[in-house]
């Protein structure tokens, strides 16, 4: 039980607006009569907030995963609950000044809450994208360069979840499913690619080759043990500060031919 309390406690953050939901359901469970709002404002939370404070159900959960539970509470209509219990509130108590009262709780709201481009992982937009501008600049190289599409490489994990953001044209040894540690998922690719210190040349390829990847993408301030030119790679070039390398014994796939055409 107290391992749920406590993810209830980092759930509510730093503000005060899970104090401003319960005050309203609180009130829309002394107040409201409409059967129907009632179930969806006031039922409906309530047996979920059981639910998610049912140490059962946490057990079971945390088999599969425990990072997450908190989402069960994104269930809960927070804002519709805390704008009707407001408005219904401010009518009913100020009549036709009910305005104030609704300028009052986008006040409470406002301040109940926190800045997020405080936050330390909030950057600034580099383009219309909202990626970084190597994550452009790496995509056209390889997509410019085979003149085909789909193709496949093999990308460090700093570009693995911008990429397939930016295009869908480009198939990846790996994805996010590898950055997330906790998941504990395992890929030869990532293995040879991230988690070697140095990087195996050998190892690398070997692995790249067998998950039939057209191109190789390190940074460049990375050690490498061995050459990959010496595998058999061609070295394509540098583009703001990532090697790119095309392996020829993988060949780009032509998916045209799949396809019929008039």
């Amino acid at each position: 039980m107290n391992d749920i309390l406590d993810i209830l406690i980092r759930y509510r953050g730093d503000g005060f607006l899970l104090v401003l939901y319960i005050a309203a359901l609180v009130y829309l469970l002394l107040r409201e009569r409409d059967r129907t709002l009632r179930a969806l404002f006031v039922w409906m939370p309530l047996a979920l907030i059981a639910v998610f404070l049912l140490p059962p159900v946490y057990r079971i959960y945390s088999r599969i995963e425990t990072a997450t539970y908190y989402r069960i509470l994104w269930l809960l209509p927070m804002s519709l609950t805390l704008c009707y219990a407001g408005l219904r509130l401010s009518v009913r108590l100020l009549r036709r000044f009910w305005p104030a009262g609704a300028a009052l709780l986008g006040a409470l709201i406002i301040l109940g809450g926190n800045y997020v481009y405080d936050n330390v992982n909030i950057m600034k937009a580099e383009n219309l994208l909202h990626l970084p501008h190597q994550v452009i600049d790496v995509s056209e190289f390889l997509l410019n360069d085979t003149g085909r599409v789909p193709l496949k490489a093999a990308v460090p994990a700093e570009l693995v979840q911008y990429i397939r953001q930016y295009s869908s044209d480009i198939d990846l040894a790996f994805g996010r499913e590898m950055v997330v540690s906790q998941w504990n998922y395992y890929d030869p690719v990532y293995e040879a690619m991230e988690e070697a210190d140095p990087i195996d040349a050998g190892q690398l390829v070997e692995a790249t080759r067998a998950d039939a990847c057209s191109y190789i993408v390190l940074n460049a301030s990375r050690a490498l043990r061995g050459n990959l030119g010496d595998e058999g790679l061609v070295f394509l070039g540098n583009v703001d500060g990532f090697d790119i390398w095309r392996d020829p014994e993988v060949p780009v796939i032509d998916y045209s031919v799949y396809y019929e055409t008039e």
